[in-house]
């Protein structure tokens, strides 16, 4: 195998002088969100004509594994949805179809916690099982060097555990690693070698042992980009109280609703496959709830029950801002008083329109902007993206930022109507380590300050914090 060498290479805000990582060596590059560490994907990727370099030498057989190829995988499925067509829910192309010679993989799969997701379709699959398969798929199909971006992002613990089982493992065995992480406590122990990507340059890099304490002191100096004070949100609560959709001005407000979800023996599942069954659960004002669980348990589903994504929403006893399900109401009313964040919905936001539109169609629960707003929408909108340090991205399309970026609009785009119920599933899924403690910070500040109800679901035991109430184990 030979090295992987990179001279003056330039590509948007990256610039790297020169990198070399030569046979025998396991790779971690380590950089905060802005810093320039995504576009080191797109550069060895070279899917862009932008890209100049003076000498770029990639490994034969160099597999890629980022965020924007799991992301045309998912859409390239949803081409293929036959569900208008059939009398059940197309699950998607079987996992297993993905690999090559699956049959000769066995104890791989295994190692990667997949034996039972063989037969899942894609569409089956949670966000850490989909991330699993890609990985799978680039090692099956006999890559002798493998680069993956921020690998540990959406897997929960013993996922992590059996990732780095697994890669150590492919390092012993001859394949080169190279893997990016934004946050330094992601970075594995099998590396021998570690760079930090700063400010759009590749700063230091060398031998582990070498240059981890200089490492730690560069990231300590960095600032986050989400900048939100509790007082900034109550603000604008002040300001959305008397805003009102033209379309439901006859409808009757719920703020007076205290119980906001009420699940009675509840049960759901896809493709015949039960997830969960005789879950009870109640919320209240106040009633901050932390859910955690292995991949693939259903805690989005559960989620996706609340908020009315899931068909076995109308099949359950089930009470929304004390409206039962399945009588006639409308779901759009129900999601007035929600804020999502989720990783479904950050795969299905691909629809033409800028940063700005994206945050205003927050508004109107919509993936997409297709109504007219006022100024006051637009100014509120702005606001948000001066809080999140994204100004100057306002006309730029939402799928062109980076996964990182993508994900503070999303979560400015739950909080500007200042919702009741904030349900966030993985909310700082691909966030360093800055910006995902500003907004557990931000987040702690609103549950004290009783500004909205938090339903979140997390696999990080960094984020169980003591503002939740309750949590429940999936």
């Amino acid at each position: 195998m030979r090295a992987m060498k990179i001279i003056n290479a330039k590509y948007r805000n990256l610039i790297i002088g020169q990198f070399i990582a030569a046979p025998g060596e396991a790779w971690c590059l380590v950089g905060t969100n802005r810093s320039g560490i995504d576009n080191f994907f797109t550069l060895l990727t070279r899917e862009d004509p932008k890209i100049v370099s003076d000498l770029m030498e990639l490994p034969q057989g160099l597999g890629v594994v980022s965020f924007s190829r799991q992301q045309k995988v998912f859409e390239e499925e949803l081409k293929k949805n036959d569900t208008d067509f059939l009398d059940k829910i197309d699950p998607g192309t079987p996992a297993r179809s993905f690999l090559e010679n699956p049959e000769k993989h066995t104890d791989l799969i295994k190692a990667f916690g997949m034996t039972h997701s063989m037969d899942k379709g894609y569409r089956q699959l949670s966000t850490g099982q989909a991330r699993k398969l890609m990985l799978l798929a680039q090692i099956t199909r006999g890559v002798s060097y493998l680069a993956i971006q921020a690998p540990y992002e959406g897997l929960d613990p013993p996922s992590c555990q059996e990732l780095d089982r697994a890669l150590a493992l492919l390092h012993q065995q001859g394949i080169g690693i190279l893997i990016t992480v934004n946050n330094r406590k992601d970075i594995p122990d099998f590396c021998t070698h570690v760079g930090l990507i700063a400010h759009g340059h590749l700063d230091l890099m060398g031998p582990r042992t070498d240059i981890m304490a200089a490492l730690e002191k560069k990231l300590d100096r960095e600032d986050p980009d989400f900048q939100v004070s509790v007082n900034e949100l109550i603000q604008d609560q002040s300001n959305t109280e008397t805003w009102e959709p033209p379309e439901s001005g006859s409808k009757k407000k719920t703020r007076n609703v205290t119980e906001l979800v009420r699940l009675k023996n509840g049960s759901a599942g896809y493709g015949g496959n039960t997830l969960f069954t005789g879950l009870n659960l109640r919320i209240h004002t106040g009633d901050h709830t932390l859910v955690t669980g292995s991949n693939g348990c259903g805690k989005s589903t559960l989620l996706q029950l609340i908020t009315g994504d899931h068909p076995a929403c109308y099949q359950n006893d089930l009470r929304i801002f004390g409206t039962q399900r399945g009588t006639g109401e409308s779901i759009w009313e129900l999601k007035k008083e929600m804020g999502i964040v989720s990783p479904d919905l950050h795969r299905n936001y691909f629809v033409p329109g800028n940063t700005l539109d994206c945050i205003i169609s927050g508004i109107f629960d919509s993936i997409g902007l297709y109504q007219k707003y006022t100024h006051q929408n637009k100014h509120q909108a702005i606001k948000w993206l001066e809080r999140t340090g994204l100004i100057q991205e306002a006309q730029t399309p939402f799928r062109q930022l980076s996964y990182a970026n993508q994900r503070l609009v999303l979560i400015a785009r739950a909080l500007i109507k200042v919702p009741r119920l904030l349900i966030l599933d993985e909310p700082t899924q691909g966030l360093d380590d800055l910006n995902r403690k500003a907004v557990l910070n931000f987040l702690e500040q609103v549950a004290q300050e009783s500004v909205s109800t938090l339903l979140y679901v997390s696999h990080r035991q960094d984020e169980f914090r003591d503002f939740f109430k309750y949590r429940i184990q999936l």
